[in-house]
């Protein structure tokens, strides 16, 4: 199956201070197939910037970061009317019930805890993307 995307390859942003993860989960992302933009980012400062300039169609937003941590960065987009309904999956190494319950609490639309295994990896972020961009239903603008 190829996604058409309304407006070209999807953009994706990935926000994760681990350099290792970032480009596991880029290589991750190019084999699901679906066309797309990534761009990266280390910190939740530099997501918030990112997104001050244009919103992605899925933000991928790793908790624990250097500067604004990932639910500083939910709190933000939440906030914003501009912002608000883009998809968010919170990718995290974290299963701690209390991290778990408030991304769902600042109204992340997923949580994904990181396999540490690549091959899960790509399974989770292929069934992650597969219904964030082709079969989910988001805001259009």
């Amino acid at each position: 199956m190829t996604i058409i995307h309304r407006s070209g390859p999807a953009r994706i942003l990935l926000a994760e201070d681990d350099r290792t993860a970032a480009r596991l989960i880029e290589i991750a992302l190019k084999r699901t197939g679906i066309p797309h933009h990534l761009e990266i980012v280390t910190d939740g400062d530099q997501a918030i910037a990112v997104l001050s300039k244009e919103a992605p169609d899925l933000l991928l937003l790793d908790l624990y970061m250097p500067g604004k941590n990932g639910f500083e960065v939910l709190e933000h987009i939440k906030r914003r009317d501009h912002l608000r309904r883009i998809p968010v999956v919170m990718l995290s190494s974290s299963d701690f019930a209390e991290d778990i319950n408030r991304a769902y609490d600042l109204h992340v639309n997923a949580y994904v805890k990181k396999p540490n295994d690549f091959a899960d990896l790509s399974r989770a972020l292929n069934s992650t993307i597969d219904f964030w961009l082709r079969t989910a239903e988001t805001s259009r603008t």
